[in-house]
């Protein structure tokens, strides 16, 4: 079964809606609808959400339900769930979505197709008196059991995510101190995590102890799951010495979850001394920041992060992990700032960290600069997480992107094997359709690129990338009436992207002077104001192409094209 955030990516990429303008139809943030796309909040708590995103999106019923079932909801049109057996209080229900891969929780008992009493028997006494009330005894016996195995999360003992509540679990931590008594590590850490909450002001964050040890990840999970956490904090101490690891809610169980833009650190674990309260505090100010990253505010991700580098704790992975963090605010905050996000990732890669989310990051951080050097430096990083995750499709597209960008007709040819690579662990992965298809304008195989590119708008009609594309590539081939059709469409779904740039192309090769230029320029100016570093690279050209244009001349001859393959 597909998850939530798989679906939402396809349905919101089919129909061409934008976050922001779902966002706006549930009545939520912008960056809530990214955090579900991309997994990092595993599912929405509202049945009503993932209604609302079903009709914006206008999917079928069958969609819908399957949509429902991803997010831990029942599909629409099925029954009620019978009711557990009364007793006194309120009726209690499910603690928690199912977990991955199981069937819905049933909430009630299936009635079970006894005989009649006449089969059972008769006699004197009334054989039939005898055994139903046995009987009635057993199922309200296993009533009760099939009660607390379903339940028990609503006891009062395990703590329960409220709506629009952001929850923090501390699980008890395994102990190799000996003995029975030990530190009481998750209440130091609740102590010190509830004062920096109070501190920051996050009303809607509660930190609570589970009260079960948590050892390992799949149990990270469960306690996840259950409680409706956003983040689980767990580990192992001996002797005053505390690991503490992150499960974040959205993560993959392996701790390797890959995004085409950047990986949270959030599988990084730290190691302090759990007897100074400096370095309890350093744990607690970690966590605030994940906290503020996994909102989307990076500014005060950053600011709490800092706090906590003023006075790091001696081990170095814990360092590591703190510097990762930072690295990671200011790659993904807007306005991003890569130098200082590439700075953080090479100390924290200095101090021995083996993170693959440390080199993914940083290499795509390198891709984004596009200094001199950067781009084999991408490379490189991006190289190791092939060789740790070499079944990972999004490891081989990001690497066949940067080496697609470095453009030497080796470096083409690789990436065309990297992508090759990734549709074969993910066949449905767009994304390297996509990219293969830009390898293939590269290479002048229009064949090839055409294919790639029908591929993606197959499935995602409405792909901005995939118009824009085409747009481009028919142009350089000189075949504008191909091209104008994908060159409106692309201009629609992102009007001052790529496609405009190559509109304008198309509109000289027509003869439409006046509207290329038009074209042209809109795409400086957007490029101006949002990219300095893609404007200084591509204005010379524009503003030489305007020149020819205003002067009746069409620039765009056959040298031209040919050398525009290389962009």
């Amino acid at each position: 079964m597909r998850t939530f955030a798989e679906l939402l990516r396809e349905y919101t990429t089919r129909t061409g809606i934008s976050d922001a303008e779902l966002a706006r139809t549930l009545g939520v943030r912008r960056q809530t609808v990214f955090r579900w796309k991309e997994g990092l909040v595993a599912r929405p708590r509202d049945v009503a959400d993932v209604l609302r995103c079903a009709a914006r999106l206008r999917l079928t019923p069958q969609e819908r339900d399957e949509l429902l079932m991803a997010a831990g909801f029942p599909p629409e049109g099925t029954s009620p769930p019978t009711p557990p057996l009364k007793g006194e209080g309120s009726t209690p229900s499910i603690d928690g979505p199912p977990k991955a891969g199981s069937h819905p929780a049933t909430t009630g008992l299936m009635p079970l197709s006894l005989p009649p009493p006449s089969l059972v028997g008769k006699g004197a006494g009334g054989l039939g008196s005898v055994i139903w009330p046995a009987l009635a005894v057993l199922l309200l016996a296993l009533a009760f059991i099939l009660y607390l195995a379903f339940f028990r999360g609503r006891d009062g003992r395990y703590p329960t995510a409220g709506p629009d509540e952001t929850l923090i679990v501390i699980g008890q931590f395994v102990n190799y101190a000996g003995g029975s008594q030990g530190y009481n590590v998750a209440g130091r850490i609740q102590e010190a995590l509830a004062r920096e909450i109070a501190a920051a002001r996050l009303t809607a964050a509660r930190v609570a102890v589970w009260p079960e040890t948590v050892g390992d990840e799949a149990a990270a999970r469960d306690a996840l799951a259950r409680a409706r956490a956003s983040l689980v904090i767990w580990g192992e101490y001996d002797s005053g010495r505390v690991l503490a690891r992150f499960t974040a809610a959205g993560a993959s169980s392996d701790g390797h979850r890959l995004l085409v833009l950047a990986a949270s650190p959030a599988e990084l674990s730290a190691t302090i001394n759990s007897t100074l309260p400096e370095e309890v505090r350093y744990l607690a100010l970690l966590t605030v920041g994940q906290l503020y990253t996994g909102q989307g505010d990076h500014t005060l991700a950053r600011v709490v992060l800092t706090q906590a580098l003023g006075r790091p704790p001696a081990d170095a992975t814990a360092q590591a992990t703190l510097l990762a963090a930072l690295g990671y605010t200011y790659q993904v905050g807007q306005p991003a700032d890569l130098e200082r996000a590439i700075d953080f990732y090479t100390r924290a890669l200095a101090l021995g960290s083996e993170s693959i989310s440390l080199h993914n990051n940083r290499g795509l951080a390198y891709l984004r600069r596009g200094q001199p050097g950067d781009l084999e430096r991408a490379v490189a990083d991006l190289a190791a997480v092939v060789a740790a995750l070499p079944n990972n499709a999004a490891a081989y597209i990001n690497r066949g992107a940067a080496r697609l960008q470095i453009g030497d007709a080796a470096d083409v040819i690789a990436a065309v094997a990297d992508f090759d690579r990734a549709i074969s662990l993910r066949p449905d992965a767009l994304e390297a359709y996509f990219n293969r298809g830009l390898a293939y304008v590269r290479l002048g195989e229009p064949d090839r690129w055409a294919a790639d590119f029908e591929r993606v708008l197959a499935v995602a009609p409405d792909h901005a990338g995939a118009h824009s594309a085409l747009c481009w590539a028919y142009a350089l081939e000189r075949q504008p009436a191909s091209a104008l059709l994908h060159c409106e469409r692309g201009v629609a779904l992102d009007p001052t992207g790529h496609a405009r740039d190559s509109r304008g192309i198309v509109y000289a090769e027509l003869g439409r002077f006046a509207e290329a230029i038009s074209d042209l320029e809109v795409y400086l100016s957007a490029l101006r104001q949002g990219d300095g570093a893609l404007y200084a690279r591509y204005a010379p050209k524009r503003e030489a192409w305007i020149a020819a244009l205003r002067a009746g001349r069409d620039p765009f001859d056959r040298d031209t094209l040919a050398a525009l393959r290389e962009e």
